[in-house]
């Protein structure tokens, strides 16, 4: 199993140069990033494949050409839909952007970045210009000649453009992003109540208690941070769970359901065919074909 905690720390591999880019490729058809978040700015460009995201309370599918842009303290969270699923993530510190003397480019845009103040739309579709300066930071990136640092720079100013001028989707008040940073620091305990738990009925007075609030306000704010009630999210942890158990293991299906929380085999084959789109028996034919119920 992933690490459970939900902020992510990644030190940049060039601690001098505060942009990182890499290839993933290794999340097959079911498989998932956790749902995590960290402060950094991160852009994801699609090469091949597709997937779900979910950034905050947006779920949306993303394909081959996409674009998606991951705010500062947003949670979020990818399946792959294939097994062929490829991504670039571009890392980008906001204090990248910086120069050491504080002019009104910086007191007007890059410390509103810093601060996340500013939070881009996350999915980008059917933009050239987007692709074009991604494409052109990967590739500075991997071939690193001479000024390639200079040339990164240049892109991602003019990515940042383009972003302010097209994808803004909302500036936050000082006291907004505070709030919503405190948030989601308050119920990292929560997330990983529901990742130590999920095979036992867990309750949401308890889970409210824990943070010291209403039942009513914690449902409340759990849905605004997730997207999701508090259950529907209880059983999205438990469909990842049954999904492992599904292509690891010989367990039949009703001893799946069992072994992830879900007192009713009906009702988790109900809940597997909306959100795979398949049933279980299917989806284990189809990932391992070791294994039949």
């Amino acid at each position: 199993m992933r690490d459970s905690n939900t902020y992510l720390y990644r030190a940049m591999p060039n601690t001098n140069f505060c942009v990182d880019v890499f290839l993933k490729n290794d999340i097959k058809r079911g498989e998932n990033y956790k749902r995590h978040w960290h402060e950094q700015l991160q852009l994801y460009y699609f090469v091949e494949g597709k997937a779900i995201l979910e950034c905050g309370h947006n779920r949306f599918e993303v394909s081959c050409g996409n674009v998606a842009v991951v705010n500062s303290n947003e949670l979020h969270y990818l399946e792959s839909l294939s097994d062929d699923l490829e991504f670039y993530v571009i890392r980008i510190d906001p204090t990248f952007l910086f120069s050491n003397q504080v002019d009104l480019l910086q007191t007007k845009y890059f410390a509103p970045l810093a601060q996340n103040h500013i939070a881009f739309q996350n999915l980008i579709e059917n933009d050239a210009q987007i692709v074009d300066y991604v494409t052109k930071t990967i590739q500075e990136y991997f071939t690193k000649e001479t000024g390639y640092e200079l040339a990164i720079k240049g892109s991602i100013y003019q990515l940042i453009v383009l972003l302010m001028r097209r994808y803004v989707g909302k500036i936050l008040t000082k006291n907004e992003f505070e709030e919503r940073a405190r948030t989601l620091k308050r119920y990292e305990d929560v997330f990983q109540a529901i990742e130590n738990n999920y095979v036992e009925k867990i309750s949401l007075k308890e889970l409210a208690d824990s943070v010291n609030i209403s039942t009513y306000h914690f449902c409340r704010t759990f849905k605004q941070m997730t997207g999701k009630t508090t259950t529907e999210y209880i059983n999205g942890v438990r469909l990842e769970k049954a999904v492992c158990f599904l292509e690891q293991t010989n367990l039949n299906i009703t001893e799946i359901a069992q072994k992830c929380g879900f007192d009713s085999v009906n009702y988790f084959s109900r809940l597997f065919r909306k959100h795979y789109n398949t049933s279980a028996t299917k989806f284990r034919r189809t990932h391992t074909g070791q294994f039949s119920t």
